[in-house]
């Protein structure tokens, strides 16, 4: 085990950086574009998130928390009952994130069919989708590690694409508010 982050952690703080500043970026192109209140939330929900996340793969803060639960489970003699306590958590991820996303989907359809709205609902979607891998990650469950870490690397691939997700959105955003006129938002 190494001292410190592995190349392919920092480099995934790098991303998460990238996402950070263009959300930061975004934030601020809110405030001169006269656009809905959520927006500028949205964007500070997702600088709140990627910082953290940043702030984890460069500390290796996740790693350690994982640690920490199973000696606390070791601790409290419950290591080799964990696994019944796993699913259970992981299907009430599943099915809070599945409400959220389908909730995030609802309101999209029901809300403003302006492309700025539609850019910013899919950060949204995309930052949730990151939120659900960390917290499956965190319950490491076998059969849900073997998805995530197995041959198709869904954990890097579900990481790299929610992740690259939102920053094309700020960047779009970004373009969409700095561009004249309303016509270009619609």
């Amino acid at each position: 085990m190494s001292d410190g982050p592995s190349l392919l952690s920092l480099s995934a703080a790098g991303l998460y950086g990238l996402v950070v500043i263009a959300s930061v970026m975004a934030l601020a192109s809110v405030k001169g574009a006269q656009e809905p209140n959520w927006h500028q939330r949205s964007w500070a929900l997702l600088i709140v998130l990627f910082a953290l996340l940043l702030a984890m793969r460069v500390t290796g803060l996740e790693e350690t928390l994982r640690a920490s639960a199973r000696a606390v489970l070791r601790a409290e003699g419950a290591f080799d009952g964990r696994r019944d306590f796993q699913r259970i958590l992981v299907a009430s991820l599943v099915m809070i994130g599945g409400g959220l996303g389908l909730w995030l989907v609802y309101k999209a359809a029901r809300g403003s069919r302006r492309k700025i709205d539609v850019v910013v609902n899919a950060a949204l979607g995309a930052g949730l989708v990151m939120g659900g891998l960390i917290a499956l990650r965190f319950v490491s469950l076998h059969a849900v590690d073997r998805l995530l870490y197995g041959a198709l690397k869904l954990n890097w691939v579900t990481d790299v694409g929610a992740s690259c997700t939102i920053l094309v959105a700020a960047l779009y955003y970004i373009r969409l508010t700095r561009s004249s006129g309303n016509a270009s938002r619609r």
